[in-house]
C-alpha cells in the first residue's frame, strides 16, 4: 500500500489523476503537501483544485481558460527585469547569454526541487500514519529557507535528506527549526553516515561506548562535534544516575535495559562517561531509519 500511496502522491505532483485511495492520506498531512510541494513544482495544489471541481461539476469555462495559462506563460520572460533588459538591449549577445544563463540555472534549480518533491512523496507514503493531529499550515518562512536548500540538491544523498526532513515537517509541522536546516546543509555526507553510525549506540539523549572506540574514532566523533551534532568530545561529560541499590546501577531505553555492576558497594551515584545529541542531533536523529 505504500508503494501505491507513494505513485498517488507523485502522480498528483506530475498532474495525473487522484483516486480515491489519496482520502487515506490524514486531512492536515493532506493540506501540508498541497501547500508544500506546490512551493516545491508549482503542479499540486493546481492539478488538486481541477480534480475537485471535476468531481463537482462538468469541465466548466474556468478550467478551460486555465488549459490556455500555458500559452501566456511563453510570454512571462518579456517581463522579467525590464529594467536590465534595456540597459542590454544593444547587446544582442550579452542578451542571449544572460537569457541562456538565466534559464539554464532555473531549471537545473526546479529539477533540483522535482527531485526532492518525489524523495518527500515516498516518505510519506510510508510514514503518513505516524503524523501530528493538527491541521497547522507550514510556516511560510520555514519553506522560504527550505527551498533555497532543495533547490541546490544535486546529489542523491542531498535530495534524500532534503526529502525526508520536508517529509517530517509535512506530517509534524515545527519539527525542524531554521537553524537546524543551516546546520545540516553545512554536513557532507561522510559526517552524516557516520552519524548514522553511532545512532546504534544511542539510549535516550545519550550515547554510550567504550573508551577505545571513542580513542580509535576521535576524529570523526570530532567532526560531529565541531558539525553541532554532539557534545562531549573535546570536553568529556558524564551521566549521573542515583540509585539505592548497591551495587548496579541502570541505563533504560524503549526497546531494553541494561545493568551497570559496579566495583563498589552500596554506591548511591553512578557516573558513567557520556556523549550528548545536541539540539541539531535530536531533530537530525528523527529522519534516521532504525532498522
Amino acid at each position: 500500500m505504500a508503494a501505491d500511496l507513494s505513485s498517488i502522491i507523485i502522480g498528483a505532483v506530475s498532474g495525473q489523476t487522484l483516486p480515491a485511495v489519496w482520502n487515506m492520506i490524514p486531512e492536515g498531512v493532506k493540506n501540508r503537501c498541497g501547500q508544500g510541494f506546490d512551493r516545491l513544482t508549482g503542479k499540486f495544489t493546481h492539478r488538486w483544485d481541477r480534480e475537485d471541481k471535476k468531481e463537482n461539476a462538468d469541465v466548466d469555462d474556468s478550467i478551460k481558460r486555465e488549459d490556455h495559462k500555458s500559452e501566456a506563460q511563453k510570454h512571462v520572460l518579456e517581463l522579467l527585469v525590464p529594467d536590465i533588459a534595456k540597459k542590454i538591449s544593444a547587446d544582442p549577445d550579452s542578451m542571449e547569454r544572460v537569457i541562456i544563463d538565466v534559464m539554464g540555472d532555473a531549471y537545473r534549480k526546479q529539477q533540483n526541487k522535482d527531485a526532492v518533491a518525489e524523495k518527500a512523496s515516498k516518505d510519506i507514503s510510508e510514514k503518513y500514519t505516524n503524523s501530528s493531529d493538527t491541521n497547522e499550515a507550514l510556516d511560510e518562512d520555514w519553506l522560504n529557507f527550505f527551498l533555497s536548500y532543495a533547490e541546490k540538491a544535486t546529489s542523491e544523498y542531498a535530495r534524500q535528506l532534503w526529502g525526508r526532513i520536508f517529509s517530517g515537517e509535512i506530517r509534524h509541522p515545527g519539527r525542524f527549526s531554521i537553524s537546524t536546516l543551516r546546520l545540516l546543509s553545512e554536513i557532507d555526507q561522510k559526517t552524516a553516515q557516520h552519524f548514522v553510525k553511532i545512532s546504534s549506540f544511542l539510549m535516550g539523549d545519550a550515547i554510550y561506548f567504550p573508551k577505545e572506540y571513542k580513542s580509535k574514532n576521535f576524529s570523526d566523533l570530532l567532526k560531529l562535534e565541531n558539525a553541532g551534532l554532539i557534545n562531549g568530545i573535546s570536553a568529556p561529560l558524564v551521566s549521573v544516575f542515583s540509585d539505592e541499590s548497591a551495587e548496579f546501577g541502570q541505563l533504560m531505553d524503549e526497546e531494553f535495559i541494561i545493568l551497570v555492576k559496579t566495583n563498589k558497594k552500596n554506591i548511591t551515584e553512578l557516573r558513567i562517561n557520556a556523549i550528548f545529541l545536541t539540539d541539531v542531533g535530536r531533530e537530525l536523529i528523527k529522519i534516521i531509519d532504525k532498522t
